[in-house]
C-alpha cells in the first residue's frame, strides 16, 4: 500500500506481509535517472522512433550469412507465470458471448488478450511486442462499431510529471492491429502525454479522453480533438457516458475539482458540485480525486466516490435521477482507501442489478442493498451494508485473496438473467469472481501467462542452476526453483528489490524491501529475519551490492554517503556504520564491489535533483572499503544532470571499467 509506514530499527522475524509502498517514489526514483536534463521531462516520443531502428536493425541481420554469438544465443521466457503486475485497463470483448475473451492494458508490460481469462489457468498473449513500452490505462470499443477499439496512454495518477504515455491508439481490425493516431502524437500534441480514461458514446461513436489537461472529444474516431471542458489548471480523472449518453466527468487529480455533467454530448456542462441543490459537496471542501460508475441497467443510477485531501474517501454519493440530486450512502467500515485514494480506487456496478456494486481500494467491499433507506419523517437515513470480500494479506490461496490496490472492476454482461462474473485488476495482475454479485464471493488469479512483472534485480545460486531469486515492484522477491518452470513462490513480499545469495555459503541470502530494509535468510531461504537498518535513508530501491569474500553488504545511505555492514550473515541492525564520500557526491544510485580486490567498492551517485540546477554524478573508487579507514577517489564527473547507473569492472583488471549513465541524452559511456 501507499501509505507512509513507520518502522523502528530492528532485527527479528520478518513481519509476514510486507505491504507494497509508495509507487510514485519508484517512479520518481525512474524519472530522475532517465529525465534529459535540457528538458526536465522524459522523452517517451522517442520510443516511436526507437521501434523504427529496431525493426531496420533486424532486417539487416536477417540478410546476414552468419549471426553473432548473442543472436543465435536460446533465450527461455522464465515468467513468473503466476505473479501478474499493476493493470489499469481490463476489457470484456463484445465480440465473445461467454465473457472469456478479455484484454489486459498494464502500465510496464503493454496490452494481452485471452481467449480463455475465465479459466484456472487462461492463456495470454500479447499484443504487438511494441506496446510493451506503453504505460496503458484505459481500453475502450466502439459500440457503433466493436471492431474498432482504442487504448490510451499515460498514467497521470501521480503528483508528477514522469509517467509519460504516448497519446491514444487506435485499432480498427478487432485489436489485431494498433496504431497511434497522429492527433494525439507527443511532443506535437502535448495534451495527450497522460490519458487516463476513454469513453465512447454508444449512438453517436464521438471519443471522450480524461487527460492531464482537460477532457477532450472526437467526432471522427480519433482523427481530430476538440477540448470540450478545461477548468483552468485542473487534471481530468475519469469520464463515464451512462446507458442514455449522458456524460459524467471526474475532474481534479491532486487538487480540488468538480463532478461535472452534459446531456449533450460534451457541447455544454453543469459543475454539479456548484449547483444548487445538488447534495454534492461544496468544492471548498477539499479532494484530490472523483471516481465515477453509471449503472448499465439504470441510465439515472449513478455513483461518485470523492476523495479528500488526505487521500481517505470522504463520501460515496448516489444519484437515482440521471445526476440532478444527489445522496450520501454509507461507505465501508473505516478507511477502504487505506490513504491512498489518488492512486487506487475503483468501482463497478452490476449490468443487470443497479444497486449492487463494488468500490476497490486496498481491498474489495460489495454492497447489494446500494439505495436501502430508513424514512424517519422527512428525514431519511442511508442503510447501505459493507462486505468486505477480498483480503490482501490472506494466503495468496485463499479463496478471498486477491492483490492490495485496485484500479478497474470490470462485470461480464449478460443478456437475460443475473450478472454473475467479473474481472478486477489491481497492482497484481487480474482477479476473476464466477459468483462476484455474492457477499460470500470467491476469487481466483488469472495471471497464468500475463508476464507483465517489473523486475529490479536478480541473484543466481552458486550451484543450483534451477534457484534463483529476483526483486519486483509490488510483488516481492519471487523464488524459483523448479527446472525449466515458470512458477515461483514469494521469497519475502512488499516491493522487492536487490537480492543477493552468498556465493560460497548459499545458505545465506538476503532480499530488499524499500530504503535500508533488508531481510536475510540463514536456511537457504526457507525463511527470512528483518534486518531493517533503517526506514528513511538510501533510495526507495536502493543500491546495494554484497561481498560474499567478506559477507559484508554495501549500500545507499544518506546524501554523500554509503553504508557497510561487516558479517552480514550473522551481524545485528546497529552493527551497520557509513561513509563519507565526498561533499557533493549525492545519493549513491549504483554499488559494484570489486570482482579481483576483496576491500574495494566502486560507487556511481546522482545529483541533487530538488535544487533548479542539478550538478553532476560521480563515480568513485573506495579502498579498504570494510577497514575503519577507507579510502575514496574520485575517478569520474558527469555531466550536468546525469546520473551514473551502473559501474562493471572487469574480472582480473580493476583497472578496466565500464560505466553508463542512464538519462536520456546522455550520449557518452566510459570505458
Amino acid at each position: 500500500m501507499l501509505s507512509p509506514i513507520e518502522l523502528t530499527e530492528e532485527e527479528g522475524e520478518e513481519e509476514e506481509h510486507d505491504r507494497p509502498d509508495r509507487p510514485d517514489l519508484a517512479m520518481l526514483q525512474e524519472f530522475n535517472r532517465t529525465r534529459d536534463p535540457a528538458t526536465g521531462t522524459v522523452p517517451r516520443e522517442r520510443l516511436v522512433v526507437a521501434q523504427a531502428r529496431a525493426e531496420q536493425l533486424l532486417m539487416q541481420q536477417a540478410q546476414r550469412t552468419s549471426a553473432s554469438t548473442l543472436s543465435s544465443a536460446s533465450w527461455t521466457e522464465k515468467g513468473p507465470s503466476n505473479v501478474g503486475g499493476r493493470v489499469r485497463a481490463v476489457l470484456v470483448d463484445p465480440a465473445d458471448a461467454t465473457g472469456n475473451t478479455v484484454w489486459a492494458g498494464s502500465v510496464a508490460g503493454g496490452l494481452w488478450k485471452s481467449t480463455n481469462a475465465q479459466s484456472a489457468s487462461p492463456t495470454w498473449v500479447s499484443i504487438n511486442g511494441f506496446m510493451a513500452n506503453l504505460a496503458i490505462t484505459s481500453l475502450v470499443y466502439d459500440p457503433t462499431n466493436p471492431d474498432i477499439m482504442y487504448l490510451g496512454t499515460g498514467e497521470g495518477f501521480f503528483n508528477l510529471d514522469a509517467v509519460r504515455g504516448l497519446g491514444v491508439w487506435k485499432s480498427t481490425d478487432h485489436g489485431v492491429t494498433w496504431t497511434q493516431l497522429t492527433s494525439t502524437a507527443p511532443p506535437a500534441v502535448a495534451d495527450f502525454y497522460r490519458v487516463q480514461r476513454l469513453a465512447v458514446q454508444p449512438v453517436t461513436g464521438y471519443v471522450f479522453a480524461a487527460t492531464r489537461t482537460g477532457l477532450f472529444r472526437s467526432k471522427d474516431q480519433g482523427a481530430t480533438w476538440t477540448a470540450v471542458l478545461q477548468p483552468s489548471g485542473i487534471r481530468m480523472g475519469d469520464v463515464k457516458i451512462s446507458s442514455n449518453g449522458t456524460i459524467f466527468v471526474g475532474a481534479g487529480l491532486l487538487q480540488t475539482g468538480a463532478l461535472y455533467r452534459s446531456t449533450n454530448n460534451g457541447d455544454t456542462w453543469t459543475n454539479l458540485n456548484t449547483t444548487a441543490g445538488s447534495g454534492l459537496p461544496a468544492t471548498s471542501v477539499g479532494y484530490h480525486r472523483i471516481e465515477v460508475a453509471c449503472a448499465p441497467s439504470d441510465a439515472n443510477r449513478v455513483y461518485a466516490i470523492f476523495t479528500t485531501s488526505t487521500d481517505t474517501a470522504l463520501d460515496i454519493y448516489m444519484t437515482k435521477d440521471g445526476g440532478t440530486t444527489w445522496s450520501v450512502i454509507n461507505k465501508p467500515a473505516g478507511d477502504f482507501t487505506s490513504g491512498q485514494g489518488w492512486y487506487s480506487l475503483a468501482m463497478g456496478v452490476s449490468p443487470t442489478d443497479p444497486n449492487t456494486l463494488y468500490v476497490g481500494g486496498l481491498d474489495l467491499w460489495l454492497t447489494t442493498n446500494a439505495d436501502a433507506v430508513r424514512v424517519q419523517g422527512p428525514n431519511t437515513t442511508s442503510q447501505t451494508t459493507w462486505t468486505q470480500t477480498t483480503v490482501w494479506s490472506a494466503s495468496k490461496t485463499a479463496s478471498n485473496y486477491v492483490h492490495a490496490d485496485h484500479h478497474a472492476i470490470v462485470w461480464v454482461p449478460v443478456t437475460s438473467g443475473t450478472a454473475t462474473k467479473a474481472f478486477f485488476a489491481s497492482d497484481g495482475g487480474i482477479a476473476y469472481s464466477a459468483n462476484a454479485n455474492s457477499t460470500a464471493a470467491t476469487y481466483g488469479q488469472r495471471n497464468n501467462g500475463l508476464n507483465i512483472t517489473q523486475f529490479y534485480a536478480l541473484a543466481l545460486h552458486p550451484s543450483d542452476v534451477n534457484y534463483f531469486l529476483a526483486g519486483a515492484q509490488d510483488n516481492g522477491t519471487q523464488r524459483y526453483t523448479q527446472a525449466g518452470g515458470q512458477v515461483t513462490t514469494e521469497a519475502t513480499g512488499g516491493d522487492g528489490a536487490f537480492c543477493f545469495i552468498d556465493q560460497n555459503e548459499p545458505q545465506f541470502q538476503f532480499t530488499a524491501y524499500i530504503y535500508a530494509q533488508y531481510r536475510r535468510s540463514t536456511n537457504s531461504g526457507t525463511s527470512f529475519t528483518t534486518l531493517n537498518l533503517s526506514t528513511t535513508a538510501g533510495q526507495f530501491i536502493n543500491p546495494t551490492d554484497y561481498d560474499s569474500r567478506s559477507n559484508t553488504l554495501y549500500g545507499g545511505w544518506t546524501v554523500d554517503r554509503f553504508f557497510r555492514l561487516p558479517s552480514a550473515t550473522t551481524a545485528a541492525a546497529t552493527a551497520v556504520s557509513n561513509v563519507l564520500l565526498a561533499t557533493g557526491a549525492g545519493m549513491v544510485t549504483h554499488v559494484t564491489v570489486s570482482p579481483n580486490n576483496q576491500d574495494r567498492l566502486f560507487v556511481g551517485t546522482e545529483p541533487d535533483f530538488s535544487v533548479a540546477t542539478p550538478g553532476p554524478g560521480h563515480v568513485y573508487r573506495v579502498d579498504n572499503a570494510a577497514s575503519a579507514s577507507p579510502i575514496v577517489t574520485l575517478l569520474y564527473t558527469a555531466p550536468a544532470g546525469m546520473s551514473v547507473s551502473s559501474v562493471a569492472v572487469e574480472a582480473g583488471n580493476d583497472a578496466h571499467l565500464l560505466m553508463t549513465l542512464s538519462n536520456y541524452s546522455a550520449t557518452e559511456a566510459k570505458v
